[in-house]
C-alpha cells in the first residue's frame, strides 16, 4: 500500500511540474454556456431594474449577460432575478466586474445552487439530443 502511494504521489508531483499545467481550467466553478442563436423559449432570462437580459453564461460564483447598452448598468451591486425556462426564479446579488461592448459579467454573492447548474446542463444536452438547439462548443 505504502508503495502505490508513494507512486500516487510521485505522479501528482510531476503533474505539478509539468509545463502543460499552465492550460489548466483555473475557474472555480462549473460554467453553462448557452447558445445565442437558441430560441428564447429554451433560455434563461435575468430581470434587472425592469429589464429582461439575455443570458450568456452561468455559474455557482458569477453570470455573463448580453445588454443593448453595458453603460445602462451602474457600478457596484446588484439584485436581480435569474429566471430559467421551467418558471424556477432565483434571486442573485453581485458586482459588476467586467463589461465587454454589449456584455456584462456579474460575479456573484448570492449565487446559483450547484444542483441548478447540473439540472441545466442535463437540460440543455437533452435539447441538443433531441435536435431543438446546438450548443456551443465549450459545453460538449
Amino acid at each position: 500500500m505504502t508503495e502505490q502511494y508513494e507512486k500516487l504521489e510521485a505522479l501528482q508531483q510531476k503533474e505539478l511540474n509539468s509545463p502543460y499545467q499552465e492550460f489548466v481550467n483555473k475557474r472555480r466553478h462549473v460554467r453553462i454556456y448557452y447558445p445565442t442563436d437558441a430560441p428564447t423559449k429554451f433560455l434563461p432570462e435575468l430581470i434587472l431594474n425592469h429589464r429582461i437580459c439575455v443570458v450568456l453564461d452561468i455559474s455557482e460564483g458569477g453570470i455573463r449577460i448580453a445588454v443593448s447598452n453595458a453603460n445602462l448598468i451602474k457600478n457596484g451591486n446588484l439584485m436581480a432575478l435569474l429566471r430559467f425556462p421551467d418558471g424556477t426564479d432565483i434571486e442573485i446579488s453581485g458586482e459588476v466586474v467586467r463589461r465587454n461592448y454589449n456584455q456584462v459579467a456579474l460575479s456573484l454573492e448570492k449565487g446559483i445552487p450547484y444542483s441548478r447548474i447540473m439540472s441545466e446542463q442535463l437540460r440543455l444536452r437533452n435539447l441538443e439530443a433531441n435536435g431543438l438547439i446546438s450548443l456551443p462548443y465549450t459545453t460538449k
